[in-house]
């Protein structure tokens, strides 16, 4: 799927091979041999993404940038594997990017290095090429040479990851699982007679909305979500923006999942059965567990997993796995995150403006 935003609409060299639910958005330049597996997102609108020839990205991967402030460049030959993330940054010619692994704003990964499965490269590090780095956050292993690297990215090509790249768990890479049989196109689906609901909400086409789901005003969901509510019900408030390929789930075991207003919820999370308190922040590539509360305006860390049933203090950070208190959430972090939820409202309105009547 090719999705203009605004004036800006994709520019593919040559040929593409973009599976069904993959997206391609806005401000993006590819080289020739691009390919998406299903749900890959591409998603350049406040900003360019810029990707060189044979550029392969797995089920599930995300690629974005930060509005107005940092754009990203991958460059030729590279391979992201399912579920990989790559967040406002640069990547060099021939790098390989492990399954759940992510890098993140302002990184700079040197080219033909490799980043493990569910590594975690931190904001503004700066890896020199030629290196396998592992572990969140992301540490030199030992060096790696180009025949290594070439072999490691052919097996994701081929559906054969080493176990070097192999994420030690993936969600679901597409919706066929959470779909009820025979369910109709589009994203919103009903299960056992309640169905999703919206009221001024952005959902972009390639998710999908499944039972008892609600969304007040200016929320948004985003590219390759799944929001799968089955015998339970997913609550999200207003201002909340649940970013591309991030899955959340309820069920009568697990129970609700609310999230509250004004809450970021970033690319590739997995979420549960979880209380989201007001203004919170849950970052890129985490994982949080059913019973778990997040009080108003805390913060998971990117890559952080939260455990089962654990609680993030308001106005604390926490990070690592499982996830701790690290510190407290500085005023400036803060206008950041409100300044992140505030530019999601305003992507939505956009959005909503351009899609079809």
């Amino acid at each position: 799927m090719k999705v203009d935003y605004l004036s800006h609409r994709a520019t593919l060299e040559g040929h593409a091979d973009i599976a069904p639910g993959a997206a391609v958005i806005g401000r993006l330049r590819a080289g020739h041999g691009l390919v998406l597996r299903p749900f890959a997102t591409l998603r350049a609108d406040g900003e360019t993404i810029t990707v060189g020839p044979r550029g392969y990205f797995g089920e599930r991967a995300s690629v974005h940038i930060v509005d107005g402030i940092l754009s990203t460049t991958i460059g030729s030959d590279v391979t992201v594997g399912r579920f990989g993330l790559v967040h406002a940054c640069v990547v060099g010619d021939g790098c390989v990017v492990g399954e759940g692994a992510a890098v993140l704003d302002g990184a700079s990964v040197g080219a033909h290095a490799v980043i493990a499965a569910d590594a975690i490269v931190t904001p503004r590090k700066s890896l020199p090429g030629g290196w396998l780095y592992a572990g969140s956050p992301a540490k030199p292993v030992r060096e790696v040479t180009r025949d290594e690297v070439a072999r490691l990215a052919q097996g994701i090509r081929r559906g054969r990851p080493d176990a070097l790249l192999t994420a030690s768990s993936l969600p679901p890479l597409d919706m066929t699982t959470f779909l009820p049989s025979q369910a109709a196109p589009g994203p919103f689906h009903p299960w056992e007679g309640r169905a999703p609901r919206r009221a001024r909400a952005y959902v972009a086409p390639t998710s999908v909305l499944v039972g008892d789901v609600s969304l007040a005003d200016d929320a948004g969901v985003y590219f390759g979500c799944a929001l799968v509510a089955r015998g339970a019900r997913i609550a999200i408030g207003a201002r909340t923006n649940i970013q591309d390929n991030s899955v959340l789930e309820a069920s009568a075991t697990g129970g609700d999942l609310l999230i509250g207003e004004g809450v970021t919820v970033g690319h590739n999370v997995r979420l549960g059965a979880a209380h989201i308190d007001d203004d919170a922040l849950i970052g890129m590539a985490s994982r949080v567990g059913d019973g778990v509360v997040v009080e108003r305006g805390g913060c998971v860390a990117a890559g952080a997993w939260v455990d089962a049933g654990a609680r993030v203090q308001a106005g604390w950070i926490y990070a690592g796995r499982p996830a701790r208190a690290f510190r407290a959430v500085t005023p400036a972090e803060r206008a950041q995150f409100d300044r992140g939820r505030d530019v999601y409202v305003g992507y939505g309105v956009a959005y909503l403006a351009g899609a079809p009547a």
